[in-house]
């Protein structure tokens, strides 16, 4: 495919859906990027109090494949330290192809309240390079909450560029993604989580999701989920053996076709 489309391609679908600011890891996508109210290692890069969840040390890695070209691609990788009540975490995330690619990197502290309301914050930089035209950079910071009102249902709100914070450079006009997301999950038994999500990026259409998390066997959960806005179908799987999880997810676009990602889990 010609390289000049494959760029322009890559220029649109990062300036519309800004997939490298958002990875959220197999399990939140295969749940239909319902990531509000879900407690998850990825919640780094969604809402970042969903990783208060977490008991030990815990890195993950991830790699996805956007099958419109072999180049392009988007790995990511995040680590979590619980220390008592308070948690640190990292993130690093690289979308693109050689003439052009987005890198966030973000450090985030959460704090728990009791068992039942955890805040956190995360100072993210952003960097985009372009061919021909230069590289630039940019600082931006997520806020999130999460409250357990019961044992079932938990609630949620984040705050990814509150400030509206932008690249410096006049050159390349682009604009660091600002949104909120609204959500609630509920875990209907032991096995089973449903989840929701509304979300709005201030410079597109309000978008609401449904996604479900399916505890098959202590071995395998499967997943699956909905957004209207674009409409799009996700599905997946995950694999947990002790402290190591594997997990799969698609995403299916009308535009895009499929997009496969996996991850590896490991918790010290």
């Amino acid at each position: 495919m010609n390289k000049l489309f494959i760029l322009f391609l890559v220029l649109l679908i990062s300036l519309n859906f800004c997939f490298a600011q958002n990875n959220l890891g197999p399990r939140l996508t295969a749940m239909g990027n319902n990531s509000a109210a879900v407690k998850d290692i990825w919640s780094l890069n969604g809402n970042i109090s969903g990783i208060s969840y977490l008991e030990s040390p815990t890195v993950a890695i991830n790699y996805t494949k956007y099958l419109i070209d072999n180049e392009l691609s988007n790995q990511s990788i995040a680590f979590v330290l619980p220390l008592k009540n308070n948690y640190l975490g990292v993130s690093f995330n690289r979308y693109g192809i050689a003439a052009y690619n987005e890198i966030k990197a973000g450090f985030a502290l959460a704090k728990r309240f009791g068992k039942k309301l955890s805040i956190a914050i995360k100072g993210n930089y952003h960097q985009l390079k372009i061919s021909n035209y230069g590289s630039t950079t940019g600082f931006s910071v997520d806020v999130g909450a999460m409250y357990d009102l019961n044992e079932q249902i938990t609630l949620g709100v984040s705050l990814n560029n509150p400030s509206f914070q932008k690249y410096s450079s006049r050159e390349i006009e682009t604009k660091i993604p600002s949104t909120i997301q609204v959500g609630a999950s509920y875990k209907a038994s032991d096995k089973i989580l449903i989840a929701t999500t509304i979300s709005k990026d201030f410079n597109a259409a309000i978008d609401v999701g449904l996604g479900i998390d399916y505890k098959l066997l202590d071995l395998i959960s499967l997943r699956g989920g909905l957004t209207a806005k674009p409409f799009k179908h996700y599905a997946g799987f995950g694999l947990n053996y002790k402290k190591f999880v594997m997990d799969m997810a698609v995403e299916s676009d009308s535009h895009l076709g499929y997009t496969p990602q996996l991850a590896l889990t490991y918790a010290f």
